[in-house]
């Protein structure tokens, strides 16, 4: 999902959350969960994938334009998420309730909207282990990076408004998957394989 869908979604589950509970140590929490859990995209941009542009929008064009080549993605994980939810659990710490309830509304967004743009089931995609097993390749991980124009800052941030074909053309029925895809790479001039 894009930037500007969490920044919506969340600020109206922490708006309900506000208005059942008054308290603003679990919207915080929210907030962390729902929306600034994105800061490991930073953190891949930068110290994963070495780019130096620190502008926005060059930060968000590299992703829309799926150019990354890995992905850790250290906080997007069922294994964090779940050792998290057992730590709120055991120290019933209202703020860590919140995050647990904000990854609750971010990861299934993700597994939804990404999933529908690359065409592929994402589910086991956030799993930390599943992606070390794969290297953190954003190629096997994510399928062929079709590299296409994001458009306008605005337009990427609220992706969802402007809704785009997805990334990964279907299959052609003259071929089968794998001699497919290795159309697609020959023509993109892609070279290697997962």
């Amino acid at each position: 999902m894009s930037p500007g869908g969490h920044l919506i979604t969340t600020a109206l589950t922490c708006a309900g959350v506000y208005a059942l509970t008054g308290s603003a140590s679990l919207v915080a929490g929210v907030v962390a969960g729902g929306f600034l859990i994105d800061v490991d995209h930073v953190l891949d941009y930068v110290v994963v994938e070495g780019q130096r542009d620190l502008r926005p929008s060059a930060f968000l064009r590299y992703y829309s334009e799926q150019r990354m080549r890995r992905v850790a993605l250290v906080l997007h994980s069922y294994e964090l998420f779940a050792l998290l939810a057992a730590l709120a659990w055991v120290t019933n710490w209202v703020p860590l309730w919140g995050y647990v309830l904000g990854v609750t509304l971010h990861l299934p967004l993700d597994i939804v909207f990404n999933g529908r743009l690359l065409s592929r089931n994402l589910v086991p995609f956030y799993s930390i282990v599943y992606r070390w097993r794969l290297g953190f390749r954003a190629e096997p991980l994510l399928g062929l990076a079709i590299q296409r124009s994001a458009g306008s800052f605005w337009r990427s941030f609220f992706a969802e408004l402007f809704p785009r074909t997805p990334i990964r053309p279907a299959a052609s029925p003259s071929l089968g998957h794998e001699a497919d895809r290795r159309a697609r790479v020959a023509a993109l001039g892609v070279t290697g394989s997962p």
